[in-house]
Parts: structure tokens; sequence; C-alpha cells
């Protein structure tokens, strides 16, 4: 099931809506899950909800794998491109949309001291770090990137899917290599080949990911690539690789 409710963001003071799937019988089995925490929850489970009119339609992929988790979606700001501000953890430029501070440390914090001990106060989650885990796409995977790194210790897998790290590499790179991990740690790091505008783009999203994955390694991060072909900025390419990623979470 999908239950949708606002929580209050306390550092950036707004309230944002919440996007979280429950199993079915999470009521009557008398289980506790782990808790995937994800960014842009609009856009994973209906389609009427979508930035673009199509969702990952994830609840159903949830249910077709078996996957036996919460997914805790936090919908995103709508007005104008406070979204790049909000997912973006330092401050940069885009050549498209401009420049920006950078508020990704405060989301984190809404994610860390208001959204988890909300959820783990009214829901039946498994609350240590081995079952607490993140994921997101596009400026959502850099945030899910960042907070593997500087969170590593709330956190023990992310998914970092088709991840928007070209304007915050050099940035990106020495956070990476100056954050201190804590073990054992997993990540799944996902980008596909018509993402950008060419084969260009895509040779140089391949050798960021792979750079930063390998300084993640270094550390003693395990990271599991799936590199897609045929792979799209898109909520119908992240729904296609729904089943790997599910899979890679729910590995014991």
């Amino acid at each position: 099931m999908i239950l949708k409710f606002e929580v209050f963001m306390e550092k950036l003071q707004c309230s944002r809506m919440i996007h979280m799937y429950l199993p079915d019988d999470y009521l009557t089995s008398g289980r506790d899950y782990p808790v995937l925490y994800m960014f842009d929850g609009h856009n994973l489970f209906f389609d009427e909800d979508a930035t673009f009119g199509r969702s990952w339609r994830l609840q159903e992929e949830i249910q077709a794998a078996g996957a036996d988790l919460i997914v805790v979606g936090q919908e995103c700001s709508h007005e104008g491109n406070a979204r790049l501000d909000e997912y973006g953890p330092f401050p940069f430029y885009d050549a498209q949309f401009g420049y920006f501070s950078g508020k990704g440390e405060a989301t984190m914090d809404f994610f860390i001291n208001d959204l988890k001990p909300y959820i783990d106060a009214h829901f039946p989650t498994r609350p240590g770090r081995r079952w607490t885990w993140i994921g997101g796409s596009s400026c959502g995977g850099l945030m899910a990137l960042y907070a593997a790194c500087r969170h590593s210790d709330v956190y023990s897998r992310s998914l970092v899917i088709s991840p928007y790290v070209l304007p915050v590499l050099g940035t990106l790179m020495a956070d990476v290599s100056s954050c201190r991990l804590h073990l054992p740690a997993r990540m799944y790091v996902s980008w596909g080949a018509h993402e950008g505008a060419g084969m260009h783009a895509f040779i140089e999203e391949t050798a960021a990911c792979t750079d930063l994955a390998n300084l993640l390694m270094d550390k003693g991060m395990s990271v599991r690539f799936n590199v897609k072909p045929q792979g799209e900025h898109t909520e119908a390419s992240w729904q296609g690789e729904a089943a790997d990623f599910l899979r890679f979470l729910m590995e014991r």
C-alpha cells in the first residue's frame, strides 16, 4: 500500500510530502522491515503524481520481486529550480540552469533527524544501520552517493542511479577522498548510454562514475555496477532496472 503524509523540514522551515510504500500486511505480519529512503518520492509509485507523467511504478516492481521492505520517498520542491539547490550537496554552476548554493546537507539533516525518527516511531522498521538504506536518480543519485559517504554511519547500502555528478565532479571527488567510511558498506551504481547528448556524454559519465567508485572501493566499500547499453535518463528506464537494484538491496 501507498501512504502520503507531510513531515516538517526543520532546517529548511517547510513541510514536504512523503510517499511511502508498505507491505499490505504490515499491520498483521508481526515483522519489522528494512527501510529504503529515496529522493523524488512523487516519481516513484503513481504516474499521476510524477513530474513528467510517468513514474517508476515501484510498488508493482517490489511486489513482483517479493521484496520485504518499506520505501520512504521525499517529494522535492517544485518551486522553479529549487530542487537543484535542495539536492545539491555543494555550491555549483549548471550551464543550463545557473548557479546554486547547495542545500543538500540541510536536506540530509531532514532525512536523518526529522524523517527517520518519525518513520521509526510510527512504523515497524528495523532502525539499525544495517537495515537503513538510501537511493535516488539524477540529482537524487548524487545525494545518495553523498549520503553514502558523509553519512555512512546511518546508511549501509545506497542506490546511485544515473547520478548528476559532472557539474560537481571536482568537489565530489575531493569530498569522497576525505570522507571516513563506516563499514561494511555497499553501493549500486548505474548509468545508461543514452542519457546525455551523444556518446561523448556517456564516456564522461562512465569515467566519472568509475573514478568515484574506485575511490570508494579503495576505502573498503563494495560497489556493484550496472552499465545499461540502452539506458535513458527517464523513469521508465529506471523502472526497467528495478529487479536488479531490489535484488542488490535484499541480498544478505
